[in-house]
């Protein structure tokens, strides 16, 4: 059965319009995964007792409505899948607000992947069934207008458990970089609508790392039946090995209002 839960947005997850954040979306769905392990006999500090865990490999989300602070969500999760005991898909719903699903990988003491035990498989059986994976197409356009580079270094303050950045944050990534491609072009960022996100995970980013997110506006794209713009993110990192690719980021976001993202598309002045 799945792990169903009632959530709510805190005062801190919300934009100037009283609307939830893509990425502090992505953190009510890890609350429920993290909840729903608890529940199974799973809880934080078993994995931390036994030098295991979980990492997101990549996670997809579609978003059919905003959120607003206050409102009471329902939310449902469930695994759909194992393979070779390492990977683990897990399906969870907002209902009526956002869809996702992640490919988490199991990871032993020293953060490289290791095959689940026998008791934790068994705590998690897969659902048969489970809803598939929400899609949506991808753009790719070979004339895609580039944005601004994005650069910081994440905070020692954010590190999570596992002493990296959470996974959550890259979307805040690929969203901050977006708003200040639009507010370059006069265009209110406040008034972006979440519409799609995936992100493929290739390494952990550390506090005091240099990390530049670059990107691309791809051009119009439908999520149901709403059309926004795509854009394709790379967030790269220089920490002591040097210059490193750690994740792959797409998004596509639409605005209230209408026609105000044009301005970033290719071929637009």
């Amino acid at each position: 059965m799945p792990g169903t839960y009632t959530l709510h947005i805190p005062r801190h997850a919300c934009t100037p319009r009283d609307t939830a954040r893509a990425g502090d979306l992505w953190r009510l769905v890890q609350d429920a995964a993290v909840s729903d392990a608890s529940d199974r006999g799973w809880p934080p500090e078993r994995f931390r007792a036994t030098g295991t865990g979980f990492v997101v490999r990549e996670m997809r989300a579609v978003h059919h409505r905003e959120a607003v602070y206050g409102e009471e969500l329902h939310v449902s999760t469930l695994i759909a899948d194992h393979r070779r005991e390492i990977l683990v898909r897990r399906d969870t719903q907002i209902q009526g607000v956002m869809s996702a699903t992640a490919d988490w990988v199991h990871i032993g003491p020293d953060g490289g992947p290791v095959r689940a035990s026998p008791a934790l498989i068994a705590a998690f059986p897969a659902n048969p069934h489970a809803p598939p994976p929400p899609g949506f197409a991808e753009v790719e356009n070979p004339e895609a207008r580039p944005l601004p580079d994005f650069t910081f270094s994440p905070w020692w303050t954010e590190m999570d458990p596992l002493a990296h950045t959470n996974h959550p944050r890259y979307v805040d990534w690929a969203d901050e970089a977006f708003a200040r491609a639009l507010h370059a072009r006069g265009v209110d960022p406040i008034g972006v609508v979440p519409l799609a996100d995936r992100v493929r995970f290739r390494l952990g980013a550390r506090a005091t790392d240099a990390v530049t997110v670059s990107g691309r506006a791809l051009g119009l794209a439908r999520v149901g039946d709403r059309v926004g713009v795509a854009c394709s993110f790379r967030a790269r990192r220089v920490g002591p090995a040097g210059p490193e690719v750690i994740a792959d980021l797409y998004i596509v976001r639409g605005h209230v209002e209408p026609g105000a993202l044009d301005r970033l598309l290719p071929g637009e002045a």
